[in-house]
């Protein structure tokens, strides 16, 4: 018989972000398992893909009253709980403050509920404007080191956390950045040029993604394989693109700044590049302990993937069969990735995009790991 399961978080249902992203794929995997779930966010609430999606704030219109929603998250989250508990056999919290995430361990395990926490980052002090002192930064520390315990079943994107947790006690599962393949493979075979490779960006890169290393990787490109290559980055402006430019250059006409642009705008735009580009530090913990979605959705797209190994991607990306593995983190490496791209035939490309379809579907597709969260959540750990 199915069990009835909700997932409480921070993020905005349905999809509005990355994490409402990800906590909808873990739903999906548990719903193909015969379980009800339901989704517990500040977005809006509605049916979504055939889930009820709760708001812990109805206000997002008003702009003070919204501000006092988000002030109010923890609180109005662990009241949610507290009415609704006995409806359910398991409560899966995800970003949510310290203070309230241990108030609703205790109150699952006060009621005998399956608790669990979807962990996808450790941030560093450097992401919060006030470094370690930051009192964001000091509360995600309590959650990480305190209030995660030995009876809170962890679900971690990494193998960095997934160390960390077993370390510690923790019931935990490695579920890696997992998106769906059906909604992503592209409808019809995509046919590289014959002159030319495109490489793309995608992404809001703050503070985890090396776009001044791209950038200046292409500063670095011989006029042959400049005559071949194109970029194009989305999500960034070109004003914002000139930041990150080396001494805050002009852009180069190969170089093309779209801006903030709808989802299914950049999705199509990954289906039709020959590659995807990302570079992040790899001496940065949230490197280690997070995973990137933007590569599990080029790979889907049939987009291989130009990177340095950090998190797990080992475990996906093979050098020259579905992705271009940067040998390690410099501009100049990069360089040597892009060059390497500029050569390949259309044949080769080709071949490199059934490899990326393939390697998601296997590995990062939901549907893969819906039988391990299943038994994960109501089986002996």
């Amino acid at each position: 018989m199915g069990k009835k399961i909700l997932f409480i978080t921070s993020f905005a249902f349905p999809e509005h972000d990355a994490g409402a992203t990800r906590v909808t794929m873990l739903a999906r995997a548990l719903r193909s398992r015969g379980h009800e779930v339901e989704l517990c966010g500040v977005g809006d609430a509605t049916i979504f893909d055939g889930f009820e999606c709760r708001s812990l704030n109805p206000y997002r219109s008003n702009k003070v009253l919204n501000w006092l929603a988000y002030r109010m998250l923890g609180i109005n989250a662990v009241a949610y709980v507290r009415r609704n508990l006995s409806r359910f056999d398991a409560v899966i919290a995800s970003f949510l403050p310290a203070a309230a995430t241990d108030k609703i361990k205790k109150l699952c395990h006060d009621s005998c509920v399956t608790f669990g926490v979807d962990c996808t980052e450790w941030f560093s002090p450097e992401e919060f404007p006030q470094g370690e002192k930051d009192s964001s930064y000091l509360d995600h520390v309590r959650l990480m080191t305190e209030v995660i315990d030995s009876s809170v079943r962890v679900i971690a994107i990494s193998g960095y956390l997934e160390r960390y947790f077993r370390d510690k006690g923790c019931p935990v599962l490695r579920v890696p950045s997992i998106l769906d393949y059906e909604t992503l493979v592209p409808d019809s075979v995509v046919s590289p040029a014959e002159d030319s490779v495109s490489i793309m960006y995608a992404g809001s890169p703050g503070r985890k993604d090396s776009l001044w290393m791209i950038l200046e990787a292409i500063g670095l490109l011989s006029e042959a394989s400049l005559e071949r290559l194109s970029f194009d980055f989305y999500g960034v402006g070109q004003s914002d693109l000139k930041k990150y430019m080396p001494s805050h250059g002009e852009i180069p006409p190969y170089v093309r700044a779209h801006g903030r642009v709808p989802r299914s705008e950049v999705i199509a735009a990954l289906r039709k590049s020959d590659f995807t580009v990302l570079m992040r530090d790899p001496e940065k913990r949230f490197a280690q302990a997070g995973m990137p979605t933007k590569v599990t959705e080029s790979l889907g797209c049939g987009t291989p993937v130009i990177a340095n190994n950090t998190s797990d991607l080992a475990e996906h990306l093979q050098d020259g069969v579905d992705s271009i593995v940067v040998e390690d983190y410099s501009a100049k490496a990069c360089a040597r990735a892009f060059e390497k791209a500029a050569t390949l035939s259309p044949s080769a490309r080709s071949a490199m995009r059934r490899e990326a379809c393939a390697a998601m579907r296997g590995g990062l597709d939901y549907r893969a790991y819906a039988t391990s969260i299943n038994n994960f959540l109501f089986g002996d750990c």
